[in-house]
């Protein structure tokens, strides 16, 4: 009897901390770091940027200006952390900011 009390704490405990650590490793994902923005021209005079980030999967976010329509958003290709994703504004606009967002 008391084997099977003993096994059923062992199993609660178990259970327990790998609860907790699926919450580590969420929380953990949350945490999103971007930066070393790079800008460039591309060969048809597009504008663009690249944006590194680490602490999860992400997508590149790029705001541009385009005179005559306003502000839109573009968004680049999903990198994985420590990647880095690219993002172009269309012909005749500038880019307003730059960043990633968790995907």
């Amino acid at each position: 009897m008391r084997t099977g009390i003993r096994a059923a704490a062992v199993a609660a405990s178990l259970a327990l901390a790998s609860w907790g650590m699926a919450g580590i490793g969420t929380a953990s994902a949350a945490s999103l770091s971007c930066g070393n923005v790079q800008y460039f021209t591309g060969s048809g005079g597009h504008a663009g940027a690249s944006v590194r980030c680490v602490g999860s999967a992400f997508t590149g976010k790029i705001v541009c200006y385009k005179p005559g329509y306003g502000n839109y958003t573009h968004y680049g290709n999903r990198a994985e952390s420590g990647g880095t994703s690219t993002t172009w504004c269309d012909l005749g606009a500038t880019i307003q900011s730059v960043t990633g967002v968790s995907s």
